[in-house]
């Protein structure tokens, strides 16, 4: 086609998709990857959902220090007072092969969120987020818990505003953002930030599943050809590990359609 033809932004688009990075973000779990079709590719919001108990920080963790013996910058937000503290993250942590003492608040920074979220004045999310990702110059940004920093923007009316505008910075900054959240599949179906997310992985804790056991499946990866299939999950010395052999059959619920 004649370029002088060619419908306005055509150009642009052609420009954007040579730009589009092939390299996906590991998970840190062999299975989970597979499930995901290779990883998380820059750009996406994803959340990590699920129970208490079930293993939603762990595989937060997992991701976070993969990142890190892969070269890449990590900013991890708690909300100290809802999470547990950092000597007892440090000593829940030496429990795991991935952790990396070396990398813990050095490449793998830690901040505390809510002092900021709190104020009043303060009820931008993205503004929060920005100068910290910029200083630690992340590339993985963990949320943890999404929820509780939600429930006191809703305070404000700022909550849908706030997601939108993070989503959007994760998009243009190439950053793979994870939002780990005590969420369930009611809370998937009916809450309208699911819709615009680009990700959504469910776990289940074992007190859930009529077999005793976690499973793990990803509801939606956008762009990605990713399994749907749920599969059992163990953790181990070496994190959360999904077992492609198993899978929960026709008639076992795991907490998901």
């Amino acid at each position: 086609m004649n370029s002088e033809m060619q419908p306005e932004g055509i150009a642009d688009v052609a420009e954007l998709l040579q730009t589009v990075p092939e390299e996906l973000l590991s998970t840190g779990s062999v299975g989970l990857d597979e499930m995901l079709g290779g990883g998380i590719a820059p750009g996406s919001t994803v959340y990590v959902c699920g129970s208490t108990g079930s293993g939603k920080t762990i595989l937060a963790e997992q991701m976070a220090y993969a990142s890190a013996a892969a070269g890449i910058n990590v900013l991890y937000m708690y909300v100290a007072g809802f999470s547990e503290s950092i000597v007892n993250r440090v000593r829940n942590l030496q429990n795991f092969e991935f952790f990396d003492a070396d990398a813990f608040n050095v490449s793998v920074a830690y901040h505390d969120i809510f002092p900021t979220i709190r104020a009043a004045q303060s009820t931008d999310l993205l503004y929060s987020i920005t100068p910290v990702v910029q200083k630690q110059q992340a590339s993985l940004l963990v949320i943890d818990s999404i929820r509780t920093v939600l429930e006191r923007l809703a305070e404000f009316d700022r909550e849908e505003k706030s997601l939108r505008q993070l989503t959007e910075f994760v998009s243009e900054q190439n950053l793979v953002a994870v939002l780990v959240g005590e969420y369930q599949q009611d809370d998937i179906v009916r809450q309208p930030q699911f819709a615009f997310a680009d990700g959504v992985i469910l776990l289940t804790a074992p007190y859930e599943a009529p077999d005793g056991k976690r499973h793990i499946r990803v509801l939606k990866m956008r762009g990605a050809k990713h399994s749907s299939e749920g599969h059992e999950v163990r953790i181990t010395s070496s994190g959360l590990q999904v077992d492609l052999e198993t899978s929960p059959g026709a008639d076992a619920q795991i907490g998901i359609a």
